[in-house]
């Protein structure tokens, strides 16, 4: 990867439809998405508070892109799965957690 230094590079408005369409709410209450209720993941609130990414990596937008196209990759026993995800559309939903403050 590399070279994605800022939230900026992705588009936070399609993040929040790709959110939605990836059905990300089903594990994730998620702020600003109105079906996000699920609770085996960790709510998002204040994403961009965070320090680390699923206990492994440093809060980067960098790391959460990665974090985002292939979970198992990063924790092996992670119960998110890899969905297939874009490098662009992880960048877009990456850009959107990051508006969560």
């Amino acid at each position: 990867m590399g070279g994605y230094q800022s939230p900026e590079e992705g588009n936070p408005t399609h993040g929040k439809v790709l959110i939605e369409r990836y059905g990300c709410g089903s594990c994730h209450v998620i702020p600003g998405i109105d079906t996000a209720h699920g609770m085996v993941g960790p709510p998002l609130f204040f994403y961009s508070r965070r320090t680390v990414i699923a206990g492994e990596l440093p809060n980067t937008p960098d790391n959460l892109t990665r974090w985002i196209m292939n979970p198992p990759a990063i924790e092996p026993e992670t119960a998110m799965p890899n969905l297939g995800v874009s490098n662009t559309q992880a960048r877009d939903i990456t850009a959107y957690l990051y508006t969560l403050r």
